[in-house]
């Protein structure tokens, strides 16, 4: 019985023009039908394309390995191209099966396999190659032309979209072109993920928080859009990509979130010497530079961030040797006491025995707070824009360097105007960027209209840490002691404090704003 392995293969590529998988499907079974065989198996690969080595094809590859050879002895294509594109895959496939005494039916070639075992059928075979790998080159051409026509264009020219847009088709001068705008969701996601680098979080912190939620990459969501599953490298479809801080940081310092087309990693620049925008921002100016001033202090900072950590990690220190204090839990007749120890321990042995009950420490020093900031008013850092346009002048300069050096190459023969516009362009940008004063952008404090009293309720024992090392603490333990540091305020500076806020004394004692006084 003849055993006989189906190939089927169509690329995404637009101008190849092919049968669809289900005619080469109906093609091949008519013929198998007709002549009697067993069909042992179907290796259809969709979206690959023509010059992909058949031997690296997911599912015509593993055909071909050692191990599975003896599980069929013809393979069927219906046309030669669907074999490959490329004649030297062509002609290494062709000696491969001869090799392995294989037998290759191609359906519209009924002498193929007999021009396989002769000198002169072979040679025929290597011209027969040719033709298809000719047209390749025809396809990446016009892919080539087409894209080079587009990319000064508002048009997508294919990929993946940058995360925060998707693709969408128009119909513009009485033809149908992809656009991108803004997808909703991403947009939703991108916002969160700039307040939670504003509060202070961490790259990771914030690649964690994603893939929790389970947020999908932007190449994850481009394949859900194609139909196809999501796939991480290295692992079985369906498996979603993973989020990394490396990755966070990439795409929340990424122009095209501006909506900046760009090729080759940089921004695209229109004649007018404007950058090419494909679609609305995702971030407004203002949203954008707070955005990066906080990613720049983020990635200078050596303080590294902790989730679940002891209440107050990066607060308690060892009052010996200066390490951090690291929490510690026994349990003793079904009742569990807390420590603050010293981490640095046993390393150091001169820190032996510094430790103190974790309660005392964080119940002093939840008094001690408020009892300095409970009236206080809380702000919050609010970015203030500056306007420092140096590395923007210096990057117009070296692009008027650039367009000087291309019209004494002769670039602009043909058309000396378009180089005069574009200088005309550039020169106007740089003078106005000249004549801008520097200003550098700032952080400023904006009152929320709430107090340290009312905001220390709302939050949770991760957000109080974070509040008590933005407040400046500092908890130095010892052998069954600790100091605290800004030192409690003594009564005439308590006093002093009080009478700044408004304050007045009641006859049991408290200081109360006046209209909270009852008559």
């Amino acid at each position: 019985m003849r055993r006989v392995l189906f190939a089927e293969r169509i690329s995404d590529d637009k101008n190849e023009r092919s049968d669809s998988i289900e005619s080469q499907h109906d093609k091949l079974s008519r013929r198998a039908e007709t002549e009697g065989v067993t069909v042992v198996g179907t290796a259809v690969d969709l979206s690959v394309s023509g010059d992909v080595d058949p031997f690296q094809r997911k599912e015509l590859g593993p055909w071909l390995s050692e191990e599975n050879l003896s599980k069929w002895d013809e393979l069927w294509v219906s046309t030669q191209d669907r074999l490959s594109r490329d004649d030297i895959h062509f002609l290494r496939f062709v000696f491969w099966a001869i090799e392995h005494n294989k037998t290759v039916m191609v359906l519209d070639d009924p002498g193929f396999n007999e021009q396989m075992h002769s000198r002169t059928g072979r040679l025929l075979l290597h011209a027969k190659g040719l033709g298809p790998a000719m047209e390749l080159d025809r396809i990446k051409s016009r892919t080539k032309d087409s894209h080079e026509r587009r990319r000064f264009t508002t048009r997508w020219t294919g990929g993946i979209p940058p995360f925060g847009y998707r693709p969408v088709k128009r119909y513009v001068e009485g033809k149908t072109a992809t656009y991108l705008e803004q997808d909703p969701d991403m947009v939703k996601v991108l916002h969160e993920m700039r307040r939670q680098i504003l509060d202070g979080q961490s790259f990771f912190a914030v690649a964690k928080y994603l893939n929790e939620k389970g947020e999908y990459t932007a190449r994850d969501r481009a394949r859900l859009r194609r139909g196809k599953p999501v796939h991480r490298r290295g692992a079985a479809e369906g498996v979603p990509e993973r989020w990394g801080e490396t990755t966070v940081k990439a795409l929340l310092t990424d122009p095209a979130l501006l909506g900046y087309k760009k090729h080759q990693g940089k921004v695209l620049y229109d004649s007018q010497e404007q950058p090419i925008r494909l679609a609305d921002p995702i971030f407004t100016d203002g949203e954008w530079s707070t955005l990066q001033a906080a990613v720049e202090a983020r990635t200078k900072t050596k303080v590294r961030r902790v989730n679940r950590t002891a209440p107050l990690y990066g607060v308690v220190f060892c009052g010996t040797c200066g390490s951090k204090a690291t929490q510690s839990a026994r349990k003793y007749k079904d009742t569990e006491y807390r420590y603050y120890v010293c981490a640095a321990w046993p390393k150091e042995d001169r820190c032996r025995g510094v430790r103190v009950r974790a309660e005392e420490v964080e119940e002093w020093l939840e008094l001690e707070f408020l009892q300095r900031y409970a009236h206080e008013k809380v702000t919050e850092k609010v970015w203030v824009p500056g306007t420092d346009n140096t590395k923007e002048l210096e990057v117009v300069r070296k692009r008027i360097s650039r367009l000087r050096n291309l019209y004494v190459d002769g670039e602009f023969d043909d058309n000396p105007k378009e180089y005069k516009d574009r200088m005309h362009a550039l020169r106007t940008r740089e003078a106005e960027l000249a004549a801008e004063p520097v200003v550098e952008g700032h952080w400023a404090e904006k009152d929320t209209g709430q107090t340290f009293l009312e905001l220390w309720g709302t939050l949770d024992l991760e957000g109080q840490r974070k509040q008590l090392i933005k407040s400046g603490y500092r908890v130095e333990i010892g052998r069954k002691t600790f100091n605290i540091s800004p030192e409690p305020l003594t009564w005439p500076e308590r006093k002093a404090q009080f009478e700044r806020l408004g304050l007045v004394p009641t006859k049991n004692g408290r200081w109360v704003r006046p209209e909270e006084i009852k008559e």
